[in-house]
C-alpha cells in the first residue's frame, strides 16, 4: 500500500518526466514557464508529505526505484526535488523573505539526510555534503 508521502513523490515524478535535460553533475529544466508554475504550485502544496526524516517509506521508495542521488543519473527524483527546492529558495531570496529562506534550507538538509539514508539502504557510500 502506498503512503501519502510516496504518492506525493510519484506525482512530482510524473509531472516532471521529460522536462529536465542534463548530464553528469547538472540538470536543466526544458519545459515552459506554465509547466514550471504548475509543478511549483503542486510541489509547495505536497512537499510536507515527503519531507519527513522519520518516514522511511520515502527512503525505501527511492532505493527500490533507484531514484536516490547517484552520480550516473542527472534526472533522479532526488535531484529533481533538490532543484525544485532550489527554485523555491531563489524565489524567497529574490523576494527578501529571510524566514522562508531559513525554512527552505532546513528542507534541503532534511531531503539530503533522507537521501543519505536511502544510499545507505542501497549499500552505497555516503555522499560528501
Amino acid at each position: 500500500m502506498k503512503t501519502k508521502s510516496v504518492t506525493a513523490l510519484i506525482s512530482i515524478k510524473n509531472q516532471t518526466k521529460g522536462l529536465f535535460t542534463g548530464g553528469k553533475g547538472y540538470a536543466k529544466f526544458i519545459g515552459t514557464d506554465t509547466q514550471l508554475n504548475i509543478i511549483m504550485t503542486e510541489f509547495r502544496q505536497i512537499k510536507h508529505l515527503f519531507l519527513n526524516p522519520t518516514d522511511k517509506s520515502v527512503c525505501h521508495f527511492l532505493v527500490e526505484h533507484k531514484e536516490y542521488l547517484q552520480s550516473e543519473r542527472f534526472d533522479t527524483l532526488a535531484q529533481i526535488v533538490l532543484i525544485l527546492l532550489g527554485y523555491e529558495s531563489q524565489a524567497a531570496y529574490d523576494n527578501g523573505d529571510k524566514e522562508l529562506e531559513a525554512t527552505l534550507l532546513k528542507d534541503v538538509v532534511i531531503w539530503k539526510y533522507m537521501n543519505q539514508y536511502a544510499r545507505k539502504v542501497a549499500g552505497g557510500k555516503w555522499l560528501e555534503l
